[in-house]
This record gives C-alpha cells, sequence and structure tokens, in this order.
C-alpha cells in the first residue's frame, strides 16, 4: 500500500515545489498571463462623403472589394443645376465688364473739361472787358457826354457777360461733378465684378465637389448609395479601408513604463508564424477597464489599466483579422 501511495506524494510534493519557485520568480500563471497579450490585427477605415454638396448620384465608378488609388474617381452627382448656374454668372460677369469698359470710356474726359476751362476762361475775359466799357460809358454819362441809351447798352453787355460767365461755370461745375460721379460707379461697378468673380469661384468649388475621389489608397469595403439616389452633405457614401494596420492591447499602471508614443513594439502574428515590428501611435487611459481588479489569488488591489494602438506597415500575407501576441517582457524597446 505504501508503495502505492509512494509515486502519488512526489507527484503532488513537485507540483507544490515547481509552484513555489514559480512564486518566487514572480512566474506564476497570472504573472505570465498578465505579461502576454492577444490582440486582432485592424484596418483604419475612411468614411467618404461630398463636402458641402448635395445631389442625385449619376455615376458609380468603383465597386466593393476594389482597390484604388489616392485620386481615384468613385462616385459623381448631377451637375445639372451647378452648371446652369455658372453658365448664368459667366454671362453676367462679361456684360458687367462691357459696362465698366463703357463708364471708362465716358470718365475719360479730360480734354472736355480742358475745353470747357478755356470757355470759363474766355467768359471771364469777356466780363472783365464789358465791365470796363460800361465804366468808361458811366464815366461819360455822368460827365453828360453821351445818351442814356449808349449806358443802357452798356448795362446790358455787362448782364450778357456776367450771365454767360455763370454758365459756363455751372458747365464746368456739372462736368467735373458727372466724372466725379462717374468714378464712383467705375469703382462700385469693379467691386460688383469681383463679387461675381468670388461667386464663379464658389460655384467652380462645388461642381468639383460633385465629383468624390478617393482621399488615400486603399480597398473600398462599401459603397452605400445607388444610382439615381440623392445624398447629403456630409453624410458618408463609401468606405475606404486603408493600408494602415493597427492593433490594440491593454497593459495595467504597472507595466505601462515599457510603453512610449512612437516607441518600437515586436508582435507575434500567429497566423504567419513570424514576428512584426510596429510603432506606438498613441497610449490613453482606458476608462472601461479602469479599476479592474487583479488576480483574488494573489489578493492584489485594483489597478487602471491603458490602451496602447500599435500601427503595423501592412505587407504580404498580412491581413486584417490576424491574431497578434505581445509578450511585455520581451517584445518592447
Amino acid at each position: 500500500m505504501k508503495k502505492k501511495l509512494l509515486p502519488l506524494v512526489l507527484l503532488i510534493a513537485a507540483f507544490i515545489i515547481g509552484g513555489l519557485f514559480m512564486t518566487l520568480d514572480g512566474k506564476d500563471a497570472v504573472s505570465m498571463a498578465s505579461a502576454k497579450k492577444s490582440s486582432i490585427l485592424t484596418a483604419d477605415t475612411l468614411n467618404v462623403s461630398f463636402q458641402g454638396v448635395g445631389g442625385k448620384v449619376t455615376s458609380i465608378q468603383v465597386t466593393e472589394e476594389q482597390q484604388v488609388k489616392q485620386g481615384d474617381v468613385l462616385m459623381t452627382l448631377d451637375p445639372t443645376d451647378i452648371d446652369l448656374q455658372i453658365a448664368k454668372l459667366k454671362t453676367d460677369i462679361l456684360q458687367q465688364e462691357v459696362k465698366i469698359e463703357q463708364a471708362k470710356a465716358l470718365g475719360d474726359r479730360k480734354e472736355e473739361v480742358e475745353r470747357q476751362e478755356l470757355a470759363v476762361e474766355a467768359a471771364q475775359q469777356a466780363l472783365d472787358l464789358a465791365q470796363l466799357n460800361y465804366d468808361r460809358t458811366k464815366a461819360l454819362f455822368d460827365a453828360e457826354a453821351v445818351a442814356q441809351a449808349t449806358l443802357d447798352t452798356a448795362s446790358h453787355q455787362l448782364e450778357t457777360a456776367k450771365n454767360a460767365l455763370s454758365q459756363q461755370q455751372a458747365s464746368l461745375k456739372k462736368l467735373k461733378t458727372d466724372i466725379n460721379n462717374n468714378v464712383y460707379n467705375v469703382e462700385l461697378a469693379e467691386k460688383q465684378l469681383e463679387t461675381m468673380q468670388v461667386q464663379l469661384q464658389s460655384l467652380e468649388v462645388q461642381k468639383e465637389r460633385m465629383t468624390l475621389k478617393a482621399p488615400v489608397d486603399g480597398k473600398v469595403t462599401r459603397i452605400v448609395p445607388k444610382m439615381g439616389e440623392n445624398v447629403s452633405a456630409g453624410v458618408p457614401v463609401v468606405v475606404i479601408e486603408t493600408d494602415q494596420l493597427y492593433y490594440n492591447i491593454y497593459v495595467d499602471e504597472t507595466q505601462i513604463s515599457k510603453f512610449k508614443p512612437e516607441g518600437m513594439v515586436s508582435g507575434y502574428v500567429v497566423g504567419l508564424n513570424k514576428n512584426v515590428e510596429g510603432k506606438v501611435r498613441y497610449i490613453t487611459a482606458a476608462p472601461q477597464y479602469a479599476n479592474m481588479r487583479m488576480s483574488r489569488e494573489k489578493g492584489q488591489a485594483d489597478v487602471s489599466f491603458f490602451l496602447v494602438r500599435i500601427d503595423v506597415p501592412r505587407t504580404d500575407g498580412l491581413l486584417p483579422g490576424m491574431s497578434v501576441e505581445v509578450n511585455i517582457d520581451e517584445s518592447t524597446n
């Protein structure tokens, strides 16, 4: 009986001693499990939408699962309304430009101003002469050397000269006022033209945005609308899976010091049976894992957890959905 129990006793003793050594070395099953993290490779995705424009889908240039390059056309909207607005605005701009040229031509009246100024000067000289003649005639009349009729004639000539000068001065003033008003009208028309040109640029940008292009290289994973359907601005219509792969691991506050942004991490891809190097994109608190209780067997207190996102360059054979394992004690640097 004792011989039968001896192997069992030795086996139990071996387990106890082995467990004791692992505990002393800090490599018990719980510690080893906490140092080994598993995750799934995931691809970054982009929700692509029409920016600032909406309308009816008139063409879909890609299919789901199709590879695309940055700049490839994905989808277009009906541009009829925009085309009509652009055509009308271009016509209005041409008419405004003609109007401005005509106004400038009318405003170029320098020679006319010079002629009118000469007319004013001549009228002033005529007035001076009429005034001199009147003064002389009046003196002769006072000396009873001329008749009343002669004085009346000189007086009439003086009034006529005064009226002529007033008329010429008024004409010059009106001419200058018209020129100033015309300059103002030209400036106003030019500002209106600038506004039209900005509106045209805005419409042309809107038309360009009615052609949706791939913002990055990748694979089309989903096309939301169908031909003929109306879509709204900013609503995702195509989903693109990019060539950027990543995976997330969760580490506790005692392990977080081993990671830093831009730091390198080695992960083991189970499906390929090889290690791949990745770079830490960011580290952030993981509220959904915060204050999780560690192993009850070890009697440890609650600790906080952090999410570490690690980017991996896509290579042949490396696909989203593959399992990745990271041994924190061996994989960080």
